[in-house]
């Protein structure tokens, strides 16, 4: 943490999966000590919880009541609790409470999303959920069968499970004296998992920070058009509704050969007039080889300094 503050940095994020909730809580409280005694301002995020959340963790709670679990259009079960399910709002809770006694500046929200069909073997146009709690609570609202096709009714239900939830842990996290960001995937073609629609999120009472990752190469995509877009799209929700925005830029699955394209998507950020730039992850993610970052020593040089303003 010190080596990080020495660097520019001005900010720390932790990831606090399921297993560190189960097994590390005193020692993520002392990480977060050692990182705000740093002078970092630190998020904590749920990394991989459920499944529903952002991160590469495996789910206790999926493990633990697979009955819970989120129901693909074919009638296949897999091992990632459907949101709508309260035993599982009431875990996510309870993780929530951890983070916040943890003594974390924000808890962060990442990528609320419903299961992707690639993580678990399904074809790319398969979707979820059709467990029976969703068939109810479709029903409910729109007073008729919900439909085995992706229908716009759907996607609308879909995003609106997922407003919910976050709204009710927004709400936790403030009644604990906490404060939020929420990082909302960036809409893809063909990456129909998150939620589209951020007025409805940038519009939850309670909600600090709105974020997003356009991480342009994984999706290969341009980077000053993609990042620049979405950034701009993000600082004027974030505007309109008050928030303050964070922009995240890609540090993972690429080469030195792309240090320009780091420059570009810093770059584009700022032009947007979004200044709350993060990087995933710490060292280019060199730790991790699913992440396949050719060089990371180089490319994190080459992070560092365009998120620190050393290049310019």
């Amino acid at each position: 943490m010190d080596g990080l503050a020495e660097q520019g940095f001005t900010g720390v994020l932790h990831t606090y999966s399921e297993n560190d909730l189960a097994y590390y809580r005193d020692q993520m409280t002392r990480i977060v000590a050692a990182s705000r005694a740093a002078g970092l301002e630190v998020q904590v995020g749920p990394w991989g919880l459920g499944g529903v959340f952002g991160g590469e963790a495996e789910s206790i709670f999926a493990v633990r009541h697979p009955e819970l679990g989120q129901v693909f259009a074919d009638g296949r079960r897999v091992g990632s609790p459907c949101p709508t399910r309260p035993e599982f709002v009431a875990y996510v809770r309870e993780w929530a409470t951890a983070a916040v006694e943890s003594g974390a500046d924000r808890i962060f929200w990442d990528e609320p999303h419903w299961s992707h069909p690639q993580r678990f073997g399904e074809a790319p146009g398969n979707w979820t959920c059709v467990c029976d709690s969703c068939q109810r609570s479709y029903a409910d609202r729109f007073d008729e069968p919900m439909p085995r096709e992706l229908t716009a009714e759907v996607c609308a239900f879909r995003e609106g499970v997922l407003v919910e939830l976050l709204t009710e842990l927004v709400a936790h996290v403030r009644s604990l004296g906490g404060r939020s960001t929420i990082c909302l995937l960036p809409p893809v073609p063909g990456h129909h998992v998150g939620i589209d629609d951020w007025e409805q999120v940038a519009a939850i009472r309670g909600l600090d920070t709105l974020a997003t990752d356009p991480y342009w190469s994984f999706f290969d995509l341009d980077v000053t058009e993609f990042v620049g877009g979405q950034s701009v799209r993000l600082r004027e929700t974030a505007d309109t509704h008050g928030l303050r925005s964070q922009i995240w830029i890609q540090g993972f699955r690429l080469g030195p050969e792309q240090a320009g394209e780091i420059g570009d998507a810093v770059d584009a950020a700022r032009a947007a007039g979004v200044d709350d730039l993060w990087t995933w992850g710490f060292e280019a993610c060199g730790h991790m080889s699913y992440l396949d970052t050719r060089e990371p020593e180089t490319v994190w040089r080459e992070l560092v300094d365009a998120l620190t303003g050393r290049r310019a």
